[in-house]
């Protein structure tokens, strides 16, 4: 929200009061606050701007209680059309509210839904004042989307373009955060030794502007990506200098990508049983934030495992959880044939191990 222009209606809330009330009113259940939203001051837009605020700030911890949160808050504004202060309010937070519910749907890979909302936030964002910084920043997430769904040549023909925008607009870490798509488009091609130069660019660049999530997270994909490379002691050193951070930050989502980092490593360096385990736990914190679709990416991952330790029966199970929520996702639109192939030798109680290695390396790349 660099160089947002609120502009209020009289007697506006302090930014302390509007806090306040964004607080109460996020303790108020759902079902209720039609009833108070006067006395909650619902339509105040210092009360929403600091329910923007709070919701942004737990994307990463409780994605699935954003995007409930930001649905209830854009549906009050949008019906009945309500007044929100005195200029484009209305249609700013129509926008920003759909690209919180957009980036949590992202996050918890229910893409069609996800796309939905980024539209409505492109149509609000439309009539803002400040519609250049707000639709870069929906552009990021859609070139997010993108990579997920492994248009990698679209994000990196598409990236620079937004690079440039954010650093015209002097939204500097929006533009830092762009460096995380090249990077993972790196790791996604294998060239892993350059994937850790950009992260590692991107760390200190992080530190030196005072963003501690920027850098945690960076100091996650390092975990990961030396994790892979099997450098047990370069994992160990980046995961020890993010988990203080994600701790302090309650970044629930990060602390599980830091468990999956140190399971990788643990694999790589043939420690298998101890690397289930750790699978295990961090399929334990993703559950806690519901996010399906990275338990049952770990599921293919740790069959993987146990075919390897002989143990098919066991491995058989995981894959049957995970087909279920890989098919109702779509988690793999570019993996049907694998998906297909695994999904036909499960039913014979056999597993095509080429397919399941396929299949459970394209999520892992992309979770990097």
């Amino acid at each position: 929200m660099t160089g947002r222009v609120i502009h209020f209606p009289r007697q506006p809330l302090s930014s302390e009061a509007g806090q306040q009330a964004a607080e109460r009113v996020l303790a108020t259940p759902m079902i209720d606050r039609y009833s108070w939203a006067e006395e909650l001051r619902l339509e105040d837009p210092e009360t929403l701007l600091s329910l923007c605020g709070i919701l942004r700030s737990q994307g990463e911890s409780a994605p699935a209680l954003v995007r409930d949160e930001a649905e209830f808050l854009y549906r009050f504004i949008e019906s009945p059309k309500r007044e929100i202060g005195l200029f484009d309010e209305r249609e700013y937070f129509l926008g920003e509210f759909a690209l919180l519910a957009g980036a949590a749907c992202r996050q918890l890979s229910r893409r069609e839904e996800a796309y939905v909302w980024f539209d409505r936030a492109e149509a609000g964002f439309r009539h803002t004042i400040n519609a250049a910084g707000d639709l870069s920043r929906l552009g990021y997430q859609r070139l997010a989307e993108r990579f997920e769904e492994r248009q990698i040549d679209v994000v990196l023909e598409l990236l620079p373009s937004l690079i440039e925008s954010f650093r015209s607009l002097e939204m500097h870490e929006d533009a830092l955060k762009c460096r995380f798509l090249e990077g993972l488009a790196l790791m996604e091609t294998d060239e892993l030794r350059a994937a850790v130069g950009t992260f590692e660019e991107i760390c200190e660049e992080a530190e030196s502007i005072g963003n501690a999530l920027l850098a945690a997270t960076a100091y996650t994909n390092l975990t990961h990506i030396h994790g892979m490379m099997g450098n047990a002691e370069a994992a160990m050193a980046a995961s020890s200098k993010a988990i203080p951070i994600l701790r302090r930050l309650d970044n629930r989502v990060g602390l599980a990508k830091v468990q999956w980092g140190l399971a990788a490593l643990l694999r790589e360096t043939g420690q298998l049983t101890a690397s289930i385990e750790a699978y295990r736990k961090a399929q334990q914190e993703f559950e806690a934030i519901g996010m399906r679709a990275d338990i049952a990416a770990l599921n293919l991952v740790v069959a993987d495992l146990l075919l390897e330790m002989g143990r098919g029966r066991e491995a058989l199970a995981e894959i049957g959880a995970a087909l279920p929520v890989i098919s109702e996702l779509k988690m793999a639109p570019e993996g049907m044939a694998a998906l297909s192939l695994l999904r036909e030798s499960a039913r014979r109680q056999e597993i095509n191990r080429q397919a399941l290695r396929e299949l459970h390396g394209y999520f892992e790349e992309l979770k990097g």
